[in-house]
């Protein structure tokens, strides 16, 4: 049973248009993930400071997350030329969750600046690996420019969502 037909070959798909959907929402939804807390974060940020009660360290909060996301961006993109993309996007995400875990148990300030470091070193390998998915999957440009919207659009809609997400998670949840 051959995968690959002439029809998909023209078109510039190898994969069923069911594989490339579920690849792509997978990815896209991971990529929202990343996407949120960036955001939500922000929101959260007084309610956070003031109850670690560590104004001095406030900047850093979002600084460390940005500046190890901004560094890993190109280097795990480059390494994902060299090696698979897999491995990559599954690291990211068990390094993100990881942190993410770490940054909600954070009892000072401190621990929250290193944690938020560790989850940009997760969000920037998954920002890097995911959108180069998109061309290792979709060789034809046509084809994907119209999948790079779905990208995007899960972009979109996590900040369309994230301040009302964060007030609601600080009001509620603390």
């Amino acid at each position: 049973m051959a995968l690959h037909t002439a029809a998909h070959h023209s078109s510039g798909q190898v994969l069923s248009f069911r594989e490339f959907l579920m690849a792509m929402l997978g990815v896209s939804f991971v990529t929202m993930l990343v996407a949120l807390d960036q955001t939500v974060v922000g929101t959260a940020l007084p309610t956070i400071v003031a109850e670690l009660k560590g104004f001095d360290l406030y900047a850093w909060v979002a600084t460390s997350y940005l500046l190890t996301s901004v560094i890993t961006v190109p280097i795990f993109g480059r390494l994902g030329d060299y090696y698979e993309r897999k491995p990559f996007v599954i690291a990211s995400i068990v390094v993100f969750t990881v942190a993410s875990m770490l940054c909600g148990l954070a009892n000072s300030m401190m621990f929250l600046v290193l944690a938020r470091g560790l989850q940009g070193i997760g969000g920037g390998m998954l920002v890097g690996t995911a959108f180069a998915c998109i061309a290792d999957l979709f060789p034809d440009s046509v084809v994907r420019l119209r999948w790079q919207v779905l990208m995007s659009s899960a972009f979109g809609i996590a900040n369309a969502v994230r301040p009302t997400l964060g007030g609601f998670l600080t009001q509620y949840y603390g």
